[in-house]
């Protein structure tokens, strides 16, 4: 199913936007287009004209899209580099928010910021880092909210210039019409040279070093064409809007119109331009620098020229010292190809929003809308609230069988408890445990294997037979009468010892206490006898009844 995607470069002096369709097996460009930005009116902001002149744009041309990608315009974007001990993505998750924080001057809350990871080393990930005020986000979302405008990205300008390599939109440059400075040729074993991509705006420059289609290095930098301007002005002693237009006609390559040719061919002009340059040299050499001593040494193959000055004359031969290969103007090629090669370097930004949507889940991460101000029109995000879901659940689920595994081993040990409860009751009344509880009540029932029964001598008849037993001319007082079911023991008080044995001659003469024995005995202070008697009950093994007798 195809897509159209609009590539959209929001410019201090006209919005240029590049539209796209992309489909499962490549992308055509459609149509591409630029605004003049309007004339500062009272009260009006640079991004409400922005905003005005990319409107005016999408209803001249007609063009429907489903989606948009836009860099953050101005200078207000920040970018670093970040270098940490690992490559495990998890920990890079976990970690980067701090060595972000780290290094920003005021709470990380306040700005919108992402990552994008430029390679791996030695075991160490190399990240990219953009940085952006929320409330310069927060502008531009609204500015083009009106206009039926919700980007899926907003991307810092640098990095996304390797979508132009990574795409294949990028052809081969051209015999060069000053050869670049010579380079001794390369080892078979060093590392495949980087191309770059230098884009000279109006504020700001970007640079992007890939290799293998993929950033390595991007940077933005203070310098643009009002900077030229301003030096050819101040040199001519004329307008900075003359200048402007003697720069952008030299880019062209076009005639020089009466007003124009006489400043350009005065060669103060030329020698002011050159000076003019040596900040973007020295900024091109810095980061090149810096770039090599993340990476180790590396050749720049090529350098390609973009952003409206990027025909300019005697931009190459200024930054072919800086480099190893060719440098000229950015040169399309495939598809891309249909926006004619004058425009290419103008239209090389746009044209990377562009791709950068085409490539969808395969482009880099880095997106500053992130949090708050995330997109919610795509998949991405509906998968990222899933993931979040599915964590969820699985948590609950995790915890659900945690307490049903917390229950069940409580109830084991409740059961295990229960049945030594009933095994210690059947021990005391069966005398022995069974396995289950309907075999022990079937024991006592005398239905059960056991053979047994509930005893036919009851507690109330052993009272009688020890009642009866005991000689009617005996004094005695009973304090503890102990029935168990086995054994009998007595305790209480008399007048005699001689009557204690009295007692256990006349309980030994039942069949049910024939094993009765004296236990210990004291005299009280009171002239009684403490006494205990204890017996088995034998007439429960034979299975006798007790006779009567004894004291009625």
């Amino acid at each position: 199913m195809s897509q159209r995607i609009l590539g959209i470069d929001l410019g201090a002096r006209a919005v240029k936007a590049v539209l796209v369709e992309s489909t499962y097996r490549g992308y055509t460009v459609l149509e591409h287009g630029a605004a003049v930005l309007g004339s500062e009116a009272e009260g009006a902001t640079l991004l409400s004209r922005q905003a005005a002149a990319l409107e005016a744009l999408v209803s001249s041309r007609g063009w429907r899209f489903q989606e948009s990608v836009a860099a953050l315009p101005g200078a207000g974007m920040a970018s670093s580099v970040v270098t940490l001990p690992f490559t495990d993505p998890r920990r890079i998750v976990q970690t980067i928010s701090y060595e972000v924080e780290a290094q920003l001057p005021f709470e990380l809350s306040d700005v919108a910021w992402d990552w994008q990871v430029l390679g791996v080393r030695d075991g160490k990930s190399d990240l990219f880092v953009g940085v952006a005020r929320k409330e310069e986000l927060a502008t531009l979302l609204a500015a083009l909210a009106p206009l039926g405008v919700d980007p899926r990205a907003v991307l810092p300008p640098a990095p996304v210039y390797s979508a132009l390599l990574a795409g294949g939109a990028v052809g081969p440059l051209a015999s060069p019409a000053v050869p670049a400075v010579p380079a001794a040729p390369a080892p078979a074993d060093e590392p495949a040279g980087a191309e770059a991509i230098l884009d000279v705006g109006q504020d700001r420059t970007s640079l992007c070093l890939a290799v293998a289609g993929g950033c390595e290095h991007a940077r933005t930098f203070a310098f643009g064409a009002t900077q030229l301007a301003r030096a050819v002005a101040r040199e001519l002693g004329c307008p900075e809007e003359r200048a402007h237009a003697l720069l952008a006609a030299a880019a062209r390559g076009g005639a020089f119109d009466a007003e124009l040719a006489p400043l350009a061919t005065d060669p103060r002009a030329a020698e002011a331009l050159h000076r003019a340059f040596g900040p973007l040299a020295r900024e091109v050499r810095s980061t090149l620098r810096a770039w090599r001593t993340r990476v180790g040494p590396r050749r720049v193959a090529r350098l390609h020229l973009a952003g409206e000055l990027g025909r300019l004359p005697g931009m190459p031969e200024l930054l072919a010292p800086e480099v190893d290969g060719p440098v000229q103007p950015l040169v399309l090629e495939g598809p891309s190809a249909t926006i004619p090669a004058e425009d290419a370097p103008g239209y090389a930004l746009a044209l990377a929003l562009a791709l950068h949507g085409h490539q969808g889940a395969r482009a880099p991460r880095l997106n500053l809308r992130r949090g708050e101000h995330a997109y919610t029109r795509d998949f991405e995000h509906l998968r990222g609230r899933i993931a979040k879901l599915a964590w969820a659940a699985a948590a609950v689920v995790l915890l659900a069988v945690a307490s049903a595994g917390v229950k069940v081993a409580a109830l084991s040990r409740q059961e295990a408890l229960l049945e030594r409860s009933r095994c210690e009751a059947e021990q005391k009344l069966l005398g022995k445990c069974y396995p289950s509880y309907e075999e022990a009540e079937s024991v006592l029932k005398g239905r059960g294997a056991g053979g047994g029964a509930l005893p036919k001598v009851s507690a109330v008849d052993l009272l009688v037979e020890v009642a009866n037993r005991i000689p009617a001319d005996v004094s005695v007082k009973f304090d503890k009468i102990d029935v168990a079911r086995e054994k009998l023991h007595l305790e209480g008080s008399t007048d005699s010892a001689e009557n204690v044995d009295r007692m256990v001659n006349a309980l030994k003469s039942s069949t049910c206490f024939q094993d009765a024995k004296p236990g210990a005995s004291r005299r009280r202070a009171d002239g009684k006898f403490e006494f205990s008697i204890d017996s088995g009950l034998t007439c429960l093994e034979a299975g006798n009844q007790p006779a009567g007798g004894g004291r009625g």
